[in-house]
């Protein structure tokens, strides 16, 4: 097999045949060289076991790490992909036969940008028991500056990266993301040190994923403070290493979506909503402070070592 001009990676952990969509929509994709990592971070050998019906198909490959965490299992991914260009969507995710094969095209098309973000649509659910996290954009955009970056919030669902200048300013951050010390924003730290590092990063709406990520509405809060935390421990790197024009990034954070946005029922006579937000990106930023930073690369330090990676045959 010739080597792939974009790789794909799925990362997960305990899902079992719940990946079978998304590995079947991207293996479905009409792009003619690409490959599709899966990194298992499984404590078993349910996922591996589903994967088997794939087995004829020299495109996938199965990577199996006893590592827990996000940031770590996009990197692993990252690491081993055979492309110069890396399209990252989450195990209960579908995405078009024709995802890869825009991205590439977009990224071709702005090559500055290092990371992109793609729309997010919601999958079937009854919004009445809850809700699937999503993003809808409408126009492309090209972020070059941290205050163009306040209203580009694109999520890791429907993400790529150019490989060789994320490596280069060390990956994911392994500390953040689902499962890591600060269990979320992986995906915003990348594209805020993207532009630090003189990157731009490209949000379109040319293509998209299908999320059927449910949460109900009890889990939304837990979800919240998860989300609002990793962001402020995310957004507080920067300034720590004194990059002080990415402040308008968390200030932005701290007075908009944070603060303003949960006091506006107040002026229709309702309690504020929401103001929860603002408690857990205050704890994200000061945990986030005692934590030590690569200044360079703006990752947080000391966390994870070498981790063992396992190339299975399925």
């Amino acid at each position: 097999m010739s080597l792939p001009t974009i790789s794909a990676v799925i990362c997960t952990r305990n899902r079992g045949e719940r990946i079978l969509a998304a590995v079947e929509s991207i293996l479905a994709n009409d792009h003619p060289a690409f490959e599709l990592i899966v990194v298992d971070q499984s404590t078993d050998e349910v996922t591996g076991t589903a994967l088997r019906r794939f087995h004829h198909d020299r495109r996938l490959r199965y990577i199996t790490t006893p590592t827990k965490g996000l940031g770590l299992a996009r990197n692993i991914g990252l690491q081993l992909a055979r492309a110069p260009l890396v399209a990252f969507t989450d195990d209960d995710c579908r995405v078009p036969s024709d995802w890869l094969r825009i991205i590439e095209d977009e990224l071709r098309r702005e090559p500055q940008a290092a990371v992109l973000f793609c729309n997010v649509f919601e999958g079937p659910h009854d919004t009445g028991a809850g809700f699937v996290p999503g993003y809808q954009l409408r126009q492309r955009a090209v972020v070059k500056t941290f205050w163009q970056k306040c209203r580009a919030r694109g999520i890791g669902a429907g993400m790529a990266v150019r490989r060789e200048p994320v490596l280069a300013m060390g990956g994911f951050d392994e500390v953040l993301g689902a499962g890591g010390y600060f269990p979320s924003a992986e995906d915003a730290d990348i594209a805020v040190r993207a532009i630090a590092h003189g990157w731009y990063v490209l949000e379109t709406p040319a293509t998209f994923v299908i999320h059927d990520g449910f949460r109900t509405w009890r889990e939304a809060r837990e979800l919240a403070a998860r989300d609002w935390e990793g962001l402020g421990a995310a957004y507080i790197k920067p300034l720590k290493a004194g990059r002080w024009q990415a402040g308008i990034v968390l200030l932005y954070e701290l007075l908009v979506p944070a603060l303003i946005e949960p006091l506006l029922p107040v002026l229709r006579l309702q309690r504020p909503r929401g103001l929860g937000r603002l408690v857990a990106l205050v704890r994200g930023c000061l945990r986030g402070l005692a934590h030590p930073i690569n200044r360079a690369q703006l990752v947080y330090q000391g966390v994870t070592g070498v981790p063992a990676i396992i190339e299975r045959s399925l």
